[in-house]
């Protein structure tokens, strides 16, 4: 088991390395909205609304999807139909974590005044890790057969506290984020779908 996990935390780290490259070379936004003065693309309190960026939209649950769903097909975890909507899934998740969490920022920001360690963003973060980590975990529970959840869930909550590393240390916060991140949620989706599967 430890060597199982050894070798998820790795693809986690080896996918979130591929999305935090995207970061380096952005591809142009699409224009995104403000709804009753919030911005729902990438932009916080008072900032330009950038928009919808595929770096942080598509590309980090893209790469996590191709590398998890091969890593289950080759351990027999998935059959290639299975695999190949896990992929789509994990598009769908990450997209609707980042849609959570931008959707978040402002309106904690002006709820929490506290700025230490910028709690609103990080909330924001593990409000959002939560939410994509649930629809993923489910996913793939299903398509595993009716695995737990609990771990990866948990997961993904915890792991969204480090959203703050993405706007605090530009390039090097996007490789810490993403690195961790997936690497940390990779093992823990691992470990409920081989517990799942030693029942």
């Amino acid at each position: 088991m430890r060597t199982d996990i050894a070798r998820y935390l790795l693809l986690g780290a080896l996918t979130g390395a591929l999305a935090a490259a995207t970061t380096i070379f952005p591809l142009a936004d699409i224009a995104a909205p403000r709804v009753f003065g919030y911005c729902l693309g990438i932009g916080g309190p008072g900032e330009k609304c950038a928009g919808i960026s595929a770096t942080f939209y598509v590309f980090p649950g893209l790469f996590f999807g191709i590398g998890f769903a091969a890593a289950q097909l080759w351990r027999g975890g998935f059959d290639p139909g299975r695999a190949a909507l896990f992929v789509p899934a994990s598009g769908i998740a990450n997209a609707v974590a980042v849609f959570v969490c931008v959707s978040l920022i402002d309106p904690l920001s002006d709820l929490i005044q506290v700025q230490f360690l910028d709690l609103p963003l990080a909330l924001s973060g593990a409000i959002a890790g939560l939410a994509g980590g649930a629809l993923l975990s489910g996913g793939a529970a299903l398509l595993a057969g009716g695995a737990g959840t609990r771990t990866s869930i948990a997961a993904g909550a915890v792991l969204g506290l480090a959203v703050p590393l993405l706007t605090e240390f530009d390039i090097a916060g996007s490789f810490a984020f993403y690195i961790l991140w997936q690497a940390g949620y990779a093992a823990a989706l691992g470990a409920d779908l081989s517990a799942g599967r030693e029942r």
